[in-house]
């Protein structure tokens, strides 16, 4: 009896563990075999589907088990947070073990499912007592630290083998990215060994960088997949890639979490040293900033002017110049003609239309239509500079040192896609510029005491985000709200400008707008998510859809070549064929078969939205958008636009522009992937430093990002142009409140 009173006492932990487990078993169990068999006839990936919702639930009652009873001794020193996002780690992992060990069984051995999940199950369990013990409910690491050379030793091979080697769908081997090149996953991997062994227990991180840190490993596997074969299947196609999924994942997440907390800790406590003497050009720019910086910007932007002489033509542009002249274009077939003789929409902003078309309309009238593009080319030009030089100037009153403003000033100046973007005749240039002195009204709005002069300026500037772009509305209704919750002392004045703003908005689109009878644009320009599911279902599950579901569809999207319009990467050939005379009642029977199609088959719908978004996070696509080649619509139009015979310096500037996004580091402040998960760590460094009242000035940029996901295009730059062209301000005014002593009471 002592033999066995010690035993249990010994292992009282691991007995407790195994009723906690047991109770969540029957538990999950229970709750799968229900799930399965209601879902069975519905839903096609049922068992996937009825793991998931079983696991959720009963997976909360085992972690309150586990930490109250369990391991309560192993509590001390570890907040609710940690444990809950560590141990919800581990039950994502396990339910996707879990839920593609049980079907991949039950597609080759064919018997009840709830029957294959109990061995699966076993096996899992012990392997989760161990990490729940060692890594979740601990409090006494030190004691389970597997030595740290051989640790970091490990991780070294590890995240050399996650950066360097990729999967072949088709041989389902592993495929070197360098060629075997030993060399450089020998160098990567002594790198790798003494990072880690430097950092790896250095920081203890927040929960905010932990998710961070998760999430930006989740979508570098998913992301690698989906780039390379539209789905996911190169994590969840077998048992192997998912192991080897896994392992990378787990190598992301340890990565990314140090170097998220190496950055926090720069921006933090790292101070830039200034020019230590002040030479004439230091004090040339000490004294006149904004000429400064508008010269040096001119001056490198120079070459670009000559050589593109007039301007950078693209498709929506020449139709824009088209609509002015009075001539048809294809945006009048998108909407409803208020009046058949105008021929101007606004499909494209009406201002920038306007403007384009205007000084082409010119030029046109005096005989040079090169002339008139080139007008334009200098009022945009005016603009930008100005906008760039005013910001750099701003940024020095505020107390940036030179140094930092000398590195923003190159950037705009050098970085060939901001010089490119400049003489491109797209609506989206100006508005970038509206948009940089919108988010510097913000931080001037949050840091400095305002009169009703300033008030004025943020409802001119706002005015102009929402006529310059279409749904320029919504950066506003994302950003400025949320100055109203943080900013008490400024609330009214505040309610005032959004009122004002929302006032002209409805003015402007519910009465000018058809008081000049141009008709607005269409509502497809908003439905390019669901339509890109529809017809991916169209094209992979097309037995599933029924003749009044085709009847439906067709009525919205011509359903006869719905599947063969599908472009997994961009949604306009789908949405092109919108009948523009489609009824309310059209669209609500069109959703109800988009959610039939939802229940039964989520995958196809999840593999459709993540091919047209996944560009916007994952950072090593290949793709890469800058405008540069001759437009010969204009051309075919009858109209005299043409480049000048400077061929060899347009070849050599546009092939700088397309090779930049490669070069090492310096690539990263164009890559569009990149540069959102920069944002999205600035959010939450500013959760973590609780400086909150600062969230609205980069809520704008992060509005563009969503507008992003529900745009039509993956990894189209002049869609992510706005929050790529504010990110050197923001990194440099969010340094200087990081760096600067507020007092908390401030700040919260």
């Amino acid at each position: 009896m002592k033999k066995i009173k010690k035993m249990v006492t010994n292992n009282i932990t691991f007995i407790k563990y195994i009723f906690s487990a047991g109770f969540s078993f029957l538990l999950d169990l229970t709750l799968f075999t229900i799930f399965t068999f209601i879902l069975k006839n519905k839903v096609a990936s049922y068992i996937m589907v009825g793991t998931i919702l079983a696991r959720i639930i009963s997976s909360f009652f085992n972690y309150l088990l586990n930490r109250n009873a369990v391991f309560k001794g192993n509590k001390k020193g570890k907040t609710d947070y940690e444990t809950l996002f560590k141990y919800y780690l581990l039950v994502i992992i396990q339910m996707c073990v879990s839920g593609l060990l049980v079907s991949h069984l039950y597609d080759n051995i064919s018997i009840n499912p709830t029957i294959i999940k109990i061995p699966v199950e076993i096996v899992l369990f012990m392997v989760n007592y161990f990490i729940q013990k060692i890594f979740i409910f601990n409090s006494n690491v030190k004691k389970f630290k597997i030595n740290l050379n051989a640790a970091c030793f490990i991780l070294a091979i590890l995240t050399t083998f996650t950066l360097l080697v990729k999967l072949d769908i088709n041989k389902i081997i592993l495929v070197s990215n360098t060629n075997n090149n030993t060399l450089i996953s020998l160098i990567l991997g002594i790198f790798l060994f003494f990072f880690y062994k430097k950092y790896l227990y250095k920081y203890s991180s927040n929960i905010p960088f932990r998710l961070l840190a998760f999430s930006f490993s989740l979508l570098m596997v998913l992301g690698y997949s989906y780039d390379n074969v539209g789905n996911a299947s190169l994590v969840f196609g077998s048992i192997t890639f998912l192991f080897i999924s896994l392992v990378k994942l787990f190598c992301f997440y340890k990565f990314f979490n140090i170097v998220i907390n190496i950055v926090y800790d720069l921006l933090c406590n790292y101070k830039v040293k200034d020019f230590i003497k002040d030479n004439k050009v230091i004090k040339l720019f000490n004294k006149h900033p904004f000429i400064f910086s508008a010269v040096v910007i001119f001056l490198c932007y120079l070459p670009y002017i000559i050589a593109f002489y007039p301007a950078i033509m693209g498709y929506d542009p020449a139709n824009q110049i088209k609509e002015v002249m009075g001539m048809h274009t294809r945006y009048m077939d998108s909407v409803i003609l208020l009046d058949e003789n105008m021929t101007i929409t606004n499909f494209n902003p009406l201002l920038h239309t306007l403007l384009l078309g205007g000084c082409f309309k010119l030029g046109h009238m005096i005989g040079n239509d090169n002339l008139g593009l080139f007008l334009y080319t200098i009022i945009q030009l005016t603009i930008v500079i100005s906008v760039l030089s005013y910001s750099i100037s701003y940024m020095k009153k505020q107390g940036v040192v030179n140094k930092l403003l000398f590195v923003v000033l190159a950037l705009y100046a050098l970085v060939p896609v901001f010089p490119f973007y400049a003489i491109t005749t797209n609506k989206d240039t100006i508005f970038c510029s509206v948009i940089l002195i919108y988010c510097l009204k913000l931080y001037d709005l949050i840091k400095n005491k305002w009169s009703g002069k300033n008030y004025l300026i943020l409802l001119i500037c706002s005015i102009f985000v929402c006529l310059l772009r279409n749904n320029g509305i919504y950066t506003i209704l994302l950003s400025l709200p949320f100055a109203l919750i943080w900013l008490k002392e400024k609330r009214k004045p505040l309610l005032l400008v959004l009122t004002g703003i929302l006032v002209f908005y409805i003015g402007y689109n519910k009465f000018l707008l058809p008081g000049l009878k141009i008709s607005n644009t269409s509502i497809r320009e908003v439905l390019s998510i669901p339509f890109q599911q529809t017809a991916r279902y169209a094209k992979e599950y097309p037995q599933d859809f029924t003749d009044d579901d085709i009847e439906v569809i067709d009525k919205i999207l011509n359903y006869e070549t719905l599947a063969e319009r599908y472009n997994p990467k961009l949604s306009d050939p789908v949405k092109n064929e919108y009948n523009i005379y489609t009824t309310s009642e059209d669209l609500k029977k069109y959703f109800n078969v988009w959610f039939k199609g939802l229940t039964k088959r989520p995958h196809v719908y999840l593999d459709a939205t993540i091919n047209n978004v996944y560009g916007y996070f994952y950072p090593n696509t290949g793709k890469w958008y800058i405008y540069y080649k001759y437009n010969t619509k204009l051309r075919e139009a009858g109209f005299n636009y043409h480049y000048n015979n400077l061929s060899k310096s347009r070849s050599f500037l546009s092939n700088l522009a397309r090779n930049y996004p490669h070069i090492p580091i310096l690539g990263l402040i164009v890559n569009i992937g990149f540069v959102g998960w920069i944002y999205f760590f600035l959010l939450m460094a500013l959760i973590v430093k609780k400086y909150y009242k600062y969230i609205p000035f980069i809520l704008p940029a992060l509005s563009f990002i969503l507008v992003c996901v529900a745009g039509p295009a993956n990894t189209y730059f002049r869609y992510a142009l706005p929050y790529v062209m504010t990110l050197p301000i923001t990194l440099c005014l969010l340094y200087n409140i990081f760096n600067t002593k507020l007092k908390s009471s401030n700040e919260q």
